[in-house]
């Protein structure tokens, strides 16, 4: 057991260590603790002042409460923009909003995005961008996009987005015709992370059909682990900042550990992966393993069960545009492929008694 301390502890101080190291060879450093930017002071600063004023004197994105959101539409100083696909648009969206959907190609409609900045610039007009609320990043991006790409000013993000405002019963409108928009437009397609599973589950079964459970299918399994934890901690340790970001979509990490977790997990992943194909500590690493499944697994299970439509941060490269149905199918692929993996892990885990049940 002390051996078993003595190993954990060097994985984690090494990976404290490599993600100390990487966050001082960052070019835009940010704070090691999170911090919430939908403080109310921001809301109150702007209530007490002149709103119109405050919003044309806005030099950069700003992020509003709903208070300020629904005030700005009452007060019809304000052009409201659904960042979301036209599918979610089309299921219901604030009254009186523009669907611009936030595309990572930059393939807008240049001639919507034309107009809506000589509406801002001639008519004291500011624009309020908002999606599918705390999760949904959508808004955010597309906000940070025309503000820096397309040069706009008067800029909000209503992060609380659609959801809360149906859920205060303030103006909404929904298509007429949803019968012939969401389901033929809803697309699945199996990425090339779905592709691997269903292949490596193929060997597998295929394996124990030949040759029966043996050594064999014990280190194809800790190799087709390994490799994984190497796999996705790649991105995330490039890009530890948008990790970050997307788990403090979850909004149930303790302590305004986002930050601080995004530099430190990844490197955790890649050890784990680096030790589970060289048989290194090995029993330690499958503890480590199955703990980070299962909490995986809980993360994204829980976020589902509360309507959340997140991309999941499991790998970055997956990132995309699709819509909060989209988003949520991936998450439920997300859960199978965990409960894969730790299957897996579970078998090498338990090696010695799966041997002997089926001598």
């Amino acid at each position: 057991m002390i051996k078993k301390n003595q190993q954990l502890l060097i994985i984690l101080i090494l990976s404290v260590f490599l993600g100390l190291f990487r966050y001082s060879l960052l070019e835009d450093k940010f704070p090691l603790f999170y911090i919430d930017s939908s403080d109310k002071e921001n809301s109150t600063k702007i209530i007490d002042s002149s709103l119109q004023d405050f919003l044309l004197d806005l030099t950069e994105p700003e992020l509003i409460s709903i208070d300020v959101a629904k005030s700005i539409f009452d007060s019809e100083i304000g052009i409201f923009i659904d960042a979301r696909e036209e599918k979610d648009f089309k299921l219901g969206h604030i009254k009186g909003s523009i669907n611009l959907p936030f595309d990572v190609d930059n393939n807008y409609k240049f001639d919507l995005v034309d107009s809506l900045l000589n509406e801002i610039s001639y008519n004291d007009k500011s624009l309020v961008v908002y999606c599918s609320g705390n999760g949904c990043t959508l808004g955010q991006d597309l906000v940070y996009y025309l503000f820096e790409e397309q040069n706009f000013y008067s800029l909000t993000f209503f992060e609380e987005g659609y959801p809360v405002w149906e859920e205060m019963n303030f103006p909404i409108k929904k298509s007429e015709d949803l019968n012939n928009s969401i389901d033929d437009e809803l697309t699945f397609e199996l990425s090339n992370l779905d592709l691997f599973v269903i292949f490596s589950l193929i060997v597998l079964i295929s394996i124990y059909f030949i040759y029966g459970f043996n050594s064999l299918i014990i280190i194809y399994s800790r190799l087709i682990v390994g490799f994984i934890f190497i796999y996705f901690s790649y991105d995330k340790i490039i890009d530890p900042f948008t990790f970050a970001n997307l788990t403090s979509n979850y909004d149930v990490i303790p302590f305004n550990l986002e930050y601080l977790g995004a530099l430190v997990l990844p490197w955790i992943e890649m050890i784990v992966g680096i030790c589970l194909i060289l048989g290194i500590f090995l029993e330690v690493n499958l503890s480590l393993t199955i703990s980070m499944l299962v909490f995986f697994i809980f993360m994204l299970m829980q976020a589902y069960i509360r309507g959340k439509s997140i991309d999941c941060g499991c790998l970055l490269a997956d990132l995309n545009s699709s819509s909060a149905l989209e988003k949520q199918i991936n998450m439920l692929k997300r859960i199978v492929h965990d409960l894969y993996f730790l299957v897996l892990t579970l078998i090498v885990k338990y090696r010695k008694k799966l041997v002997n049940k089926d001598d």
